[in-house]
């Protein structure tokens, strides 16, 4: 093994900050995370993720909880407005969905040993050999100094419950702050069952997937299906101002929470489409109440350099590139940066290397992302919209 820091400071405790914690704890580095969102369990709003090859291998070597983490493989189905049978996309293709809210509970267990309803027996938050870890809450980084001589990076962050302001100097930072931040009756229809579905409809589409809740659960009847439901609205329109006022007559920046869509916004959205829709995706939609939505504007994001200050600071998931949710590779992205960067580390690939391939993978799937959504919208205009997110039991 070469030599690695010795100390670690990683700005953002979501799953990218989580999988660098981990690993580098694992290999005797000491480790502090600082999280922004004050809560000491992030909220997860059900969001689900994909489980791709990179992400099994991280848990392969790195968890210790023993807890399953998703789904079993689903196969990828197209969906064209009311016909009722969905089309494969490839005959190989398959998907592993969990729920953000459970992986983040297995990595919060392995890093810091935080007990949970997924994990109520941790393992060791140290065992020998490892490195000493924190995770600090509610902290907001607002610098960071490179002292060249020295070959440390100091990060300056302000605590947001009562203002103070703090300093920490580390042998290496890294950013992983991100880009920014059912129904019963349906129990045995084939079109949710193991099924990543992507639903085309008239210059929107839906996508649909089950997952677990943060729980967890993988049985059916007590699973999800999440379904995430986008439109193009110029950024600048009526329309966005519109969807973006609350019952409240208030206008959100970018997300708008669940409990504050207007009805009449939801009930316009659901009239013009709904006829549009198969029956099972049709059911879906009408069983979901305005007050289970919330609303949020999607924003991508490529950063064209990974490595700054001699290497001291290094960019990794999607604080490098976030790319539009429907590809649902920000967690695997964020696993194939660790598992590379651990090469790094262990002196099979040079820095240089690293940053390399991460840019590469990181444009490409950025593109590709960008071309799903111009195909869903069947080539509607600029990149500004909004999407809405809802899972319910399934």
């Amino acid at each position: 093994m070469t030599i690695g820091p010795k100390s670690v400071i990683i700005v953002g405790g979501s799953l990218a900050g989580l999988m660098h914690g981990v690993y580098f704890k694992r290999r005797g580095t000491d480790v502090v995370i600082l999280e922004q969102d004050p809560n000491p369990i992030r909220g997860s709003h059900q969001a689900g993720i994909a489980i791709g090859p990179a992400v099994e291998e991280f848990l392969t070597k790195y968890d210790k909880t023993g807890v399953q983490s998703c789904t079993p493989p689903m196969t990828v189905r197209l969906a064209f407005r009311k016909q009722p049978e969905t089309k494969r996309l490839l005959k190989s293709a398959g998907r592993n969905q969990t729920s953000w809210g459970l992986l983040y509970r297995i990595l919060r267990a392995n890093f810091d040993g935080m007990a949970s309803d997924a994990v109520p027996n941790p393992p060791s938050a140290r065992e020998e050999g490892e490195g000493r870890v924190q995770y600090y809450t509610g902290q907001r980084v607002t610098r960071l100094e490179y002292d060249r001589d020295k070959q440390v990076v100091s990060a300056t962050f302000v605590d947001q419950g009562d203002g103070k302001e703090d300093t920490m100097t580390a042998d290496l930072v890294i950013g992983a702050y991100g880009g920014r931040s059912t129904v019963r009756t349906l129990l045995e229809n084939t079109y949710f069952e193991n099924q990543f579905t992507l639903s085309f409809l008239k210059k929107s589409y839906i996508v649909s997937y089950n997952i677990p809740p943060d729980t967890p659960s993988f049985t059916p009847g007590t699973r999800l299906i999440n379904w995430v439901w986008y439109s193009n609205v110029d950024e600048a329109s009526p329309a966005m101002a519109e969807i973006l006022t609350d019952i409240h007559n208030r206008l959100h920046g970018n997300t708008m929470p669940a409990g504050l869509v207007r009805p009449e916004v939801w009930n316009r959205q659901v009239a013009n489409t709904l006829p549009h829709m198969a029956g099972p995706l049709a059911e879906l939609i009408s069983a979901t109440h305005q007050t289970a939505v919330f609303v949020t504007k999607v924003h991508d994001a490529l950063c064209q350099a990974p490595v700054l200050c001699d290497g001291k600071v290094i960019l990794v998931g999607e604080t490098l590139a976030a790319f539009r949710p429907h590809f649902a590779l920000a967690t695997e992205q964020a696993a194939r940066h660790c598992l590379a960067l651990a090469k790094v580390q262990e002196g099979e690939k040079s820095l240089d290397q690293w940053a390399r391939e991460a840019r590469v993978y990181g444009k490409r799937m950025w593109l590709a992302s960008r071309l799903l959504g111009m195909f869903g919208w069947a080539g509607g205009g600029s990149f500004s919209n909004h999407y809405v997110c809802m899972s319910r039991s399934w």
